[in-house]
């Protein structure tokens, strides 16, 4: 069995994958760590796979750093639908629990702008830990 972390560059990713790394080391399980890539990059050439490579080095420093450097890291397409796209990994993956980190908002930015973790709490199959960046 393995938990499955949502990963994005984030005060809210990062809050996730500190969460993620201890709750792995609490079960004895393993980590892996879930990172969509939106189809639109405007930086580099999709079928190069050059920012997938970039977006796993940026996971490894930052697994690295909180003394993880062995989880294993998915980059994946969302194809426009990262709830999905993180839903189907977890799944692929096995996972026994899906991190996800969620931001403060108003009741009205939720209704304006909908919630990827929402649909991900609401939809997922498997149990959903959820966390917040501290506040500063």
């Amino acid at each position: 069995m393995t938990i499955c972390v949502a990963y994005g560059p984030t005060p809210e990713g990062d809050a996730a994958l500190d969460l993620a790394v201890r709750e792995s080391r609490l079960r004895g399980v393993g980590l892996t760590v879930l990172v969509t890539a939106r189809q639109e990059r405007f930086d580099t050439d999709p079928a190069d796979g050059a920012g997938d490579d970039a977006l796993r080095a940026s996971v490894r420093s930052r697994l690295a750093a909180l003394g993880e450097p062995d989880a294993e890291v998915r980059v994946v397409d969302d194809g426009g639908d990262p709830a999905e796209a993180v839903l189907d990994l977890a799944a692929q993956e096995g996972a026994e629990l899906l991190v996800v980190g969620v931001k403060r908002r108003s009741p009205v930015g939720k209704l304006l702008t909908g919630s990827t973790a929402q649909r991900i709490v609401l939809e997922s199959p498997i149990p959903v830990l959820v966390t917040h960046a501290a506040r500063s």
